[in-house]
């Protein structure tokens, strides 16, 4: 049984239901960074321009929120009334969501943000506003509510962190414990 919704939870989903639309709608016509709704806006996205992807937004009021778009279903939202409430400050940056691919919070200071796998191969993170995606591969996507909880050893990444200058502020794995 699902829990009951108030007042508030129904205008939040109401606002980010609009700013989804409002975004998928944008994207249509090419990059859709700058959209806005409600005092929401949108941060990074994975996948932009497909049918399935998921996308950062946060509110004025310091919810935020990820969206999951999936293909002919309507928009899953995940919303944390009081932000994700991850610290930046030591690592420049802290992942919200992962599996498919990461997103999350950087410090306002960081310029760029990539992450390295194994073998070297380097992927460039999206940033938007005060956000990041980074579609990298960390295993299967959980497909069900035991998956989502369920452990899993994610790939080795190294996550390269820069700053004012293109200088290395961090260095280190992309997913702690």
């Amino acid at each position: 049984m699902a829990p009951p919704r108030d007042e508030v939870t129904e205008q939040w989903i109401a606002e980010l239901t609009a700013l989804s639309e409002l975004y998928r709608s944008a994207e249509t016509e090419g990059p859709a960074e700058a959209v806005s709704h409600a005092g929401w806006h949108t941060g990074a996205r994975l996948w932009p321009g497909s049918a399935n992807g998921r996308l950062l937004a946060y509110n004025d009021s310091g919810v935020e929120a990820e969206c999951v778009f999936r293909e002919g279903e309507r928009t899953l939202f995940n919303i944390m009334s009081t932000g994700y409430g991850s610290d930046t400050t030591e690592r420049g940056f802290a992942v919200w969501s992962s599996r498919p691919g990461a997103l999350g919070a950087i410090d306002p200071g960081v310029t760029r943000l990539e992450v390295a796998d194994a073998d070297g191969a380097v992927v460039q993170a999206n940033i938007v506003a005060h956000t990041f995606s980074v579609d990298v591969d960390l295993g299967p996507a959980p497909q069900t509510v035991d998956e989502v909880f369920a452990p899993w050893e994610p790939p080795e990444l190294t996550v390269r962190v820069y700053g004012e200058g293109d200088a290395l502020r961090y260095e280190g794995p992309l997913l702690v414990q």
